[in-house]
């Protein structure tokens, strides 16, 4: 139920940002929005679109900008709670997780990237992600796919403390 919840919640600011709702319902509009983003848009707009989607998922920017103050100013902590909670608030979109490590998570078998395809995971998904946890939320993140086994690993490296 939870999952449902949040799963529409992002469709509704996915679509406005992608231009397109799906006819769709559930995770199919999801992956239908998704190619629908992939055939579409250029690289940075779907960049954009993805960024935005989460900004709208996650509250607005202002929810996204006192979450990014403190990633910066807490790294580490802010790493070890993204590790804790992501299993819950993003199951909807790729399946089951599992911490493998304080600031470490396996996607056991990801839901989004065995609905889609390679080239979509890397375009919509991980490259996306990867800058918007980095740049927004001031935690590197890496997404290391394996397309063989359709899993993910999710590392949230925490940075020094800037000086500020």
């Amino acid at each position: 139920m939870f999952d449902g919840l949040l799963l529409r919640k992002f469709l509704r600011g996915h679509a406005r940002r992608i231009g397109y709702r799906s006819p769709a319902t559930g995770y199919a509009a999801l992956v239908d929005e998704t190619e629908y983003e992939y055939a579409h848009l250029s690289g940075a707009e779907l960049v954009r679109a993805v960024h935005g989607s989460y900004i709208d998922w996650m509250g607005g920017r202002r929810v996204v900008g006192v979450m990014g103050r403190l990633g910066r100013l807490a790294p580490r902590a802010a790493a070890r709670a993204l590790t804790l909670a992501t299993p819950q608030l993003f199951r909807w979109l790729v399946g089951p997780m599992k911490r493998t490590g304080r600031t470490e998570l396996v996607v056991e078998r990801c839901r989004f990237l065995t609905s889609t395809s390679p080239e979509i995971c890397l375009s919509i998904c991980k490259g996306p992600t990867e800058t918007f946890f980095t740049d927004s939320l001031g935690i590197p993140t890496t997404l290391t796919p394996d397309f063989q086994r359709s899993t993910c690993d999710v590392s949230f490296t925490p940075s020094p403390r800037r000086p500020g």
